[in-house]
């Protein structure tokens, strides 16, 4: 199997690359969406676009945090019923530099699984029930620590942008190919006009799967650094895979998962690897540095 150049790997997000280059992805993004535009209407359609994903951006609706917590079934974990977790919230939330203490809420379901979702003061980190009493509370500590990560990123609100560019990509791409091809106004458009435009959806998706496993490893780096160091979490990455496989009866990787190119996440060879990279010391530099 061909394996592609490790610069392309680490802007890809395949592999760490030392630094976060979210902006970079989505600049790449917004260009495939621009070229769309621009075969399909020219500079003036190009400019629209951009005004039109500005807008949305800027003022699009995006479902509150609680509502995406009813629709997984999530119930709150209130402080008194646990105590320590939210304890080890806050001690990881102040670190952070956060204003606010992130609400915890109970995901149902098998395996270990941890979500961060909401802005500000309505962020809220979910919790799988295999994750809260199968994993030690040091291990336990570096998810939420992750979680926490994540939250001082923003990270929801850059994944709702890269999902907004996704789908404008695939909206004009396709609107567009059925204009040339469909449209009597048109002769019968070149190949590398149909190649350019059926391609685009997928090139954006993939950009977007790397932006995603760029803010993973981006929030990896930050739980170190609250931390003070990998050895919890990378401890926690192979736990988890070990509960992961054993209760949702996982055979080996690769045999039933997507390509990487696909994944969500980075593997967990990859991450530890990446982790066991990081320079000393873990003086909570992370997170004095401005957001990505």
């Amino acid at each position: 199997m061909l394996e592609l150049p490790n610069s392309v790997q680490r802007f890809l997000a395949l592999r760490a690359g030392g630094v976060t280059h979210t902006s970079g992805l989505l600049a790449c993004m917004a260009g495939v969406l621009v070229v769309c535009a621009w075969l399909l209407g020219g500079p003036m359609m190009m400019v629209s676009a951009f005004f039109a994903i500005t807008l949305m951006m800027m003022f699009g609706p995006m479902v509150s945090s609680d509502t995406i917590m009813k629709l997984l079934r999530a119930t709150p974990l209130s402080p008194q019923s646990h105590p320590a977790l939210y304890e080890m919230a806050i001690l990881l939330a102040h670190r952070a530099g956060l204003a606010f203490i992130p609400r915890l809420y109970l995901l149902p379901g098998k395996g270990v699984n941890a979500i961060t979702t909401g802005k500000d003061d309505s962020t809220i980190i979910a919790l799988s029930q295999d994750a809260i009493t199968g994993l030690s509370p040091r291990q336990l500590r570096a998810v939420l620590a992750h979680e926490i990560a994540h939250t001082w990123h923003n990270d929801t609100q850059i994944l709702m942008m890269t999902d907004i560019l996704y789908r404008a990509t695939w909206t004009v791409a396709v609107f567009a190919m059925f204009v040339f091809i469909f449209s009597a106004a048109h002769p019968t458009p070149p190949i590398w006009l149909v190649i350019v435009l059926a391609t685009a959806p997928s090139i954006s998706f993939l950009l977007q799967r790397a932006v995603i496993r760029d803010r993973e490893f981006a929030a990896d780096h930050g739980a170190s650094d609250l931390l003070g160091g990998p050895d919890d979490l990378i401890d926690a990455l192979g736990h988890i895979e070990q509960i992961n496989r054993r209760t949702l009866r996982l055979i080996p990787y690769r045999s039933t998962e997507p390509p990487a190119l696909l994944d969500t996440h980075p593997s967990v060879t990859t991450r530890i690897a990446a982790l066991r990279d990081l320079p000393p010391p873990f003086a909570g530099g992370f997170f004095t540095r401005p957001r990505r």
